[in-house]
Formats: C-alpha cells, structure tokens, sequence
C-alpha cells in the first residue's frame, strides 16, 4: 500500500496552480442615499469624493493564488462577498473573502477597490488589511481599519480612526480629528479644530491645528507638535 500512496501523492502535488484575476464593476444612484459603508478584507482601498456624481462607483480587482483552474469558479462561489446595495439611506459596499470553520486554503486571496462617491455623503470603513486612501469627502469620516498604512485628505467634515497597526498620515480635515492608534508613525497637518491622539507607539507630528491637541496618551515614540493655535494638553 505504501508504494502506491507515496506517487498518488506525487501526483496531487503536481497538479498544478495558478493565479487567477479578474475585474469586476459595480453602480449604484445615489439618489437618496446619505450615507456609505464599507466592509473590505485583504486588499488595496481607494476612496474619492466626486463634486456632481450621482452614483457610486466601484471597481473590484480580485486576485486568487493556489486554486486549480477547474475548481476556482466554485471557490469564488463559497468564499467571494462582493456587492453594493441599498440599506435605507445607507449603500452598503461588502468586498472581502470570507472563510468559516475550518478552511483548508493556504493560497492567496485579496480584491483591490477603488470607489469613487459623491462627496457630499458620510463614509464609514471596516477595512481588514492593506494600504487604504481617502480624500475629498465633505460629510463625517469614521475608520475602523486593522492593518496597512493609512492616507487621509482634504475631508471638510469630523474624522474618527480607529487604527491597529501601519502609517497614519492625515492632511486638510476642516473638523475635528481623534485617533486611536495601536502603532506605527502618525502626521497630522493642518485641521481646523481640535485633534485627539490615543497612540501605543510609533513617532507623532502634528502641525496647524486650529483647536487644541489633546495627547490622551502617546506610548513610545517622539512626540513633534508646532503651529497650535489652541493648546497642547498632555
């Protein structure tokens, strides 16, 4: 019997693998929506506000490693959550690969949004892992992102985040800024009223704050602040 499950297992081996992407597009009016919510898992997001735009617009490109060709159509089947609907005044935007129980993939799977809303609306994120871009929203932006490095600008409302681990670099929030941080570098430059920092480590700059800086705590790390017009509570 040994003889012949030492080739049998040869031969499941090589059966081979391959990487496999492909692009998908999703709309949805944004006539009477106020509000867009993204839960995005291991991936590449982009988000912009668009002056005028009366739709959302995403673009989804998916990437799987480590599936045979023949079975990964039903592999995106049972694993792929990608949609964007309508939830009341809200759009709900779900990209990420979901596995339950347990999962017997040791591949790659990951999808690369970019989202393009209209910019007047509120935007709150779940994001799982990897670099994540925001910029030209007018309403409130709330964060809840895991890991990656993290870029937000030219937000005219409040913004929120809630960061485990990566860069945070933040620039032009005409609102208030909090952020609870777990580690990794921070910048925060230019934001018209008061910005709070709860940070486990990591180097912290902050620059042109129209309010106060409140350092709730700061970890390890070098704490740089300059141009505050409010004060600096530590």
């Amino acid at each position: 019997m040994k003889k012949i499950l030492f080739p049998l297992c040869l031969f499941f081996l090589a059966i081979p693998v391959f990487a496999y992407e492909t692009e998908k597009d999703l709309t949805l009016p944004a006539e009477g929506l106020r509000q867009l919510i993204v839960d995005a898992g291991a991936g590449s997001l982009k988000i912009e506000g668009v002056e005028g735009l009366s739709a959302i617009e995403v673009k989804a490109q998916i990437f799987v490693r480590g599936i045979r060709a023949g079975n990964i159509e039903e592999f995106l089947g049972d694993h792929l959550r990608l949609s964007l609907e309508k939830s009341g005044s809200a759009a709900v935007l779900k990209g990420y690969f979901h596995f339950s129980g347990i999962s017997f993939f040791a591949g790659e799977a990951s999808i690369d949004l970019t989202v393009r809303m209209p910019k007047t609306m509120d935007l709150e994120v779940d994001d799982g892992s990897g670099w994540l871009g925001i910029r030209g929203i007018q309403g409130e932006v709330e964060i809840d992102d895991g890991s990656g490095d993290l870029t937000v600008e030219n937000i005219e409302g409040n913004l929120k985040i809630d960061d485990g681990s990566g860069d945070i670099n933040v620039r032009d929030v005409t609102g208030w800024v909090v952020i609870d941080d777990g580690s990794g570098s921070m910048e925060v430059i230019k934001v018209g009223k008061d910005v709070t920092v709860d940070d486990g480590s990591g180097g912290i700059f902050i620059e042109d704050v129209g309010g106060d800086v409140i350092l709730e705590s700061t970890g390890s790390g070098s704490v740089h602040t300059d141009k505050v017009r409010g004060r600096v509570i530590d």
